[in-house]
């Protein structure tokens, strides 16, 4: 007879084996969930349809598009020069600063975007052309891009975090800002490994001096760029609107911004934008639908309570259970995209975390960063395969020069675990503890 925990084991295997076998990731959610539906639990197929469907009909899940849809906006339009500009104005003075102003303006322009992908063509576009002639190597500065475009993914707002809180159910905001540190954290990582990789390869540079007028020059044109987030997170901590409503703020400032101020988008341009964002929107949400319903029968059959009760009684100590987690997170990130991985784990993890009296935001930071460092690690490496064909570099060469990037972020994961402020004291402090 099989147990409630195997029927668990068995919906996940049947899930994984199917991923294996290179069926889109949803469907496999969904087919190991009618599986299980009617295997197990002996209920109607309609069943799955309308789990499906309500499963996003929650207002939250309204802020999805709206971000998505001001991403692209701004990807398509004069934001990513004007944020390189930014970047320049205030590091590139120092040596090595121009390959500085590049994760720099990754981080800004990612943080707007959410998307590693378009900031890749955005700043890469830009900036691989201008390291180029600076005789960087090509590799190395795709080295620099792949790793700096993923900050869009920690630094708010982002839609792998708003999809972690949906899916927690926990504080939009509080998953935002646990990303903020480490993000920073990790671009002066990156800066000061670029500044001794300069010194190497360009032993003659110099300090130059810094132009005051630059940087206030370049602070006017790029303040409109970063009138985005200033807006969002100034109305939601300011009580004006809720994170959905600041959602559809930013689409609408986005919009506003490229085609009226910036001139760079014109209306034409607009029914491209509406095609692409929907067609994301669609993925994005029938990803999240499909495995909410396989969550919903392993919750419903308290799987989950289960596994945390045997896990309990093998693991006592909450840092062996922490580094377990890592080094699962760290397997999962290599095979599976972020949202995926989101969506079926975070229900599953969070009565384990919640035995071990681990805090729901510190365990959030832990987790999208796990996800992030995946990114850059074969054999699904969605971010080396990006880089490697978007600046014509051989994928061997991508995956050699990405190792120091991805030991750095190892670094800060560790910095992490190890001290849970470095998530949780920038939501504290903002929001408040307790509210």
């Amino acid at each position: 007879m099989i147990t409630v925990s195997m029927e668990g084991v068995i919906a996940l295997g049947l899930m994984i084996i199917m991923i294996f076998l290179s069926i889109p990731v949803a469907f496999c959610m969904i087919g190991a969930s009618i599986v299980v539906y009617l295997v197990f639990a002996n209920i109607p197929l309609g069943v799955v349809a309308q789990n499906m469907f309500f499963n996003i009909q929650s207002y939250a899940y309204s802020a999805v598009p709206y971000f998505i849809v001001a991403g692209n906006i701004m990807a398509r339009g004069a934001s990513a020069k004007k944020l390189l500009d930014l970047a320049d104005a205030f590091v590139g003075f120092m040596p090595s600063g121009v390959a500085m102003a590049a994760v720099i303006g990754c981080a800004l322009f990612g943080s707007i975007t959410g998307s590693d992908l378009a900031t890749l063509a955005a700043i890469g576009g830009i900036i691989y052309p201008a390291l180029l002639a600076r005789g960087w190597p090509k590799s190395f500065i795709g080295a620099i891009m792949g790793p700096s475009a993923l900050l869009g993914m920690l630094i708010p707002p982002t839609i792998p975090g708003l999809i972690y809180a949906l899916t927690a159910e926990i504080s939009v905001m509080r998953v935002f800002l646990s990303g903020v540190l480490p993000g920073i954290i990790i671009v002066i990582f990156f800066c000061t490994y670029i500044y001794f990789m300069g010194r190497k390869f360009f032993p003659d540079q110099k300090f130059q001096k810094p132009s005051i007028i630059k940087m206030l020059k370049a602070l006017k044109n790029g303040a409109t760029a970063l009138g985005m987030p200033v807006i969002i997170f100034g109305g939601i901590y300011g009580g004006i609107f809720t994170v959905t409503e600041a959602a559809a703020v930013a689409a609408v400032y986005a919009g506003v911004v490229e085609c009226f101020i910036h001139r760079a988008l014109g209306f034409k341009d607009m029914k491209s934008v509406a095609i692409e964002s929907a067609t994301t929107t669609a993925v994005v949400l029938f990803l999240v639908s499909g495995a909410m319903v396989l969550a919903r029968y392993l919750t419903l059959q308290q799987i989950p309570q289960l596994w945390a009760d045997q896990a309990f009684s093998l693991v006592k100590d909450k840092w062996i259970f922490m580094l377990i987690i890592n080094i699962f997170l760290l397997i999962t990130g290599c095979l599976v995209d972020i949202l995926s991985a989101t969506v079926v784990l975070v229900p599953i993890f969070k009565p384990l975390y919640a035995k071990f009296k681990i805090d729901e935001i510190y365990f959030a930071g832990v987790f999208l960063l796990n996800m992030y460092i995946g990114y850059l690690t074969p054999p699904v490496g969605i971010n080396i395969f990006a880089v490697s064909a978007m600046f014509k570099i051989p994928f061997a060469d991508c995956v050699k020069s990405f190792i120091p990037f991805f030991f750095l972020m190892l670094i800060v994961l560790v910095l992490v675990v190890l001290f849970p402020a470095l998530s949780v004291w920038l939501p504290n402090l903002v929001m408040g503890v307790g509210r």
